[in-house]
């Protein structure tokens, strides 16, 4: 379970966990599976309802959470809703133990969102977005023009905001930071396989759905020197800097596209 200072945060996670792993998962799935409503889960998540910390250890008993994570679990919820002010006190004080313990862990916790953020198309998404005009910081909004969930987007914001690429102002706006450090050495490879698998299944998407004039595809399949292999990649590279440097003006824009490129084989060496 990761460290969030809010049991919504929690249940958030879980649930963009699920749909991860299972694009058909829904909220209604996930209620069913915490013996909830819909509506009542909808509200719980919306700040609109709160939990009992009875009602919030059966929650966590069904997210198969072990006893310490019940436990914090549940104080996450008694200090938001404890009805007596000596049980919000002793669940506040049981939660400041556990965070000082976790403090160690916070570095750690750094880089699970960074290669959250590499692995998952849409945390770029959020941030070249919001050079477009007309830009909203509601997350709902995000979520209808990146066709994910607001949960997908609420949790992204908060982890753009942990690593330092987002911050609020005091509208609550979400303002972009340039931060060239957050990303942390030794990225796993399989974040960044995630990512390519993410792009090309858009890219897919784009020519099932997209007119050709709002897109554009092209394939060479080509016979060429080993040798030659690493220059050719530098020359993609240096291809798609100049495009880069070309077309991303310092004026506001009206859209957000992809540009993609791959250089692999489709014939196996030998004889």
């Amino acid at each position: 379970m990761e460290a969030h200072a809010d049991y919504r945060q929690i249940l958030k996670a879980e649930l963009d966990s699920r749909c991860g792993q299972n694009p058909r998962y829904s909220l209604r799935a996930f209620a069913r599976d915490l013996n909830l409503s819909p509506s009542r889960l909808s509200e719980i998540l919306n700040h609109k309802q709160g939990v009992s910390r009875k009602a919030a250890e059966k929650i966590a008993k069904n997210l198969g959470f072990r006893e310490t994570e019940v436990v914090h679990f549940c104080d996450l919820v008694s200090v938001k809703h404890a009805r007596s002010i000596k049980e919000r006190q002793d669940a506040h004080l049981r939660i400041l133990k556990k965070q000082a313990e976790q403090e160690e862990t916070k570095t750690f916790q750094l880089k699970l969102d960074a290669f959250k953020i590499i692995s998952d198309w849409y945390h770029i998404g959020i941030l070249e977005l919001m050079n477009m005009k007309g830009f909203r910081s509601d997350p709902r909004w995000i979520a209808r023009r990146l066709g994910v969930t607001p949960i997908q987007i609420e949790l992204a914001i908060d982890r753009l905001i942990r690593v330092g690429l987002l911050r609020r102002n005091r509208d609550d706006e979400l303002e972009a930071v340039e931060n060239d450090g957050w990303i942390p050495g030794g990225v796993p490879s399989e974040s960044i396989r995630k990512f390519h698998r993410q792009i090309l299944q858009k890219a897919m998407e784009a020519i099932a759905t997209q007119p050709v004039d709002q897109r554009y595809v092209q394939t060479h399949v080509l016979a060429l020197n080993k040798e030659d292999v690493p220059e050719a990649s530098k020359e993609i590279e240096k291809f798609q800097h100049r495009f880069c440097q070309r077309f991303q003006t310092p004026e506001q824009k009206d859209l957000v596209y992809c540009i993609s490129m791959q250089l692999f084989k489709i014939a196996e060496d030998g004889p």
